[in-house]
């Protein structure tokens, strides 16, 4: 299998990267400077006109809705601070061995509403799997598209600790959580830990335990240690995730993880990955192109290697 999987995962290496960087390396060998110029000049241009108009009416929308539901709250904020909306917009296609035609579409929205003691804020998004996912984990284990609204309010904010209460809607029923953010650094190591209970109308109580410790190897890669276990009263067993992660900053516009991870819920799901996420600045400042070779491997599949790639393009907004 190790064998298996390292073909696997060279053969979809050596194919991605020559794709990414053919443009760039055809054109220097073919094409004069200024005509490399003119080129890049026009696709950018037909690239990010439309995606900025779309966000900016977005941008202005989203605004307009934290001003509005700020109002209602009628006390006076001395400070001046006005409500403000952030988020991004992911549009991904993830095919793999086993289902060639898998999307991985997500959209997130933070809306600060100062007005509202300036420690609440409404979360908006799609994302059922965020909590149970590793912290540089991206592969979606399962698709859905569930609408998960919570209203967050940060009870207490220190420089190393959080106390934050969560309501709202997820995981199709109505739930509260209450949870502690701690976070501590010695020389190049940074820790944190985050411990929470919660309660689900449909499924009873539960609590998490999130830790994950990071050590920065030089000015430009960190190596991340995260672990992360769950358990909720209506089903039998709890899960478990653990991974290690490599990030690299090769500059300004590009940057790289890899990583291993495994889950396990101890009930025939256990699963593992590997993966490489390359992220490349796309013209603009609040624009990305992901691309990420990975290969999955499932109990249900008896562990027979799924390779696969996942291709997202990632719109930021908001201030």
């Amino acid at each position: 299998m190790l064998l298996n999987l390292i073909y696997r995962v060279g053969y979809i290496v050596l194919i991605t990267i020559p794709f990414l960087s053919f443009s760039n390396s055809s054109s220097s060998s073919q094409s004069t400077p200024n005509e490399i110029k003119s080129i890049s000049a026009g696709l950018k241009n037909e690239v990010t006109e439309s995606a900025t108009l779309f966000r900016s009416r977005l941008n202005i929308h989203m605004q307009n809705s934290a001003q509005w539901l700020d109002k209602l709250v009628k006390d006076d904020n001395a400070k001046g601070d006005i409500a403000s909306a952030k988020g991004y917009i992911s549009l991904g296609f993830a095919p793999r061995a086993r289902d060639l035609l898998d999307f991985d579409n997500q959209f997130k929205v933070s809306l600060d509403l100062p007005n509202w003691e300036e420690k609440v804020s409404l979360i908006i998004d799609n994302d059922e799997e965020e909590e149970d996912r590793l912290p540089l984990q991206s592969i979606s284990t399962e698709q859905n598209n569930n609408i998960n609204a919570a209203l967050n309010w940060y009870m207490v904010q220190r420089k190393r600790w959080n106390v934050e209460h969560r309501i709202g809607f997820s995981r199709s029923n109505l739930f509260a959580q209450t949870r502690l953010k701690f976070r501590h650094t010695i020389n190049d190591w940074r820790f944190s830990f985050r411990p929470s209970i919660e309660y689900y109308v449909e499924d009873g109580v539960g609590a998490r335990l999130y830790t994950r410790a990071d050590v920065k190897l030089t000015p430009h890669q960190i190596l991340n240690f995260a672990f992360n276990t769950r358990y909720v009263e209506s089903e039998p067993t709890k899960r478990v995730s653990i991974g290690v992660f490599h990030s690299q900053t090769y500059n300004q516009d590009q940057a790289g993880v890899a990583g291993a991870w495994a889950n396990d819920s101890f009930s025939g799901e256990r699963s593992y990955y590997v993966s490489y996420r390359w992220r490349m600045r796309f013209f603009e400042h609040w624009l990305f192109f992901e691309a990420e070779p990975f290969v999955e491997f499932r109990e249900r599949y008896d562990f027979d290697d799924e390779p696969g790639i996942a291709l997202r393009l990632i719109a930021y907004y908001g201030v």
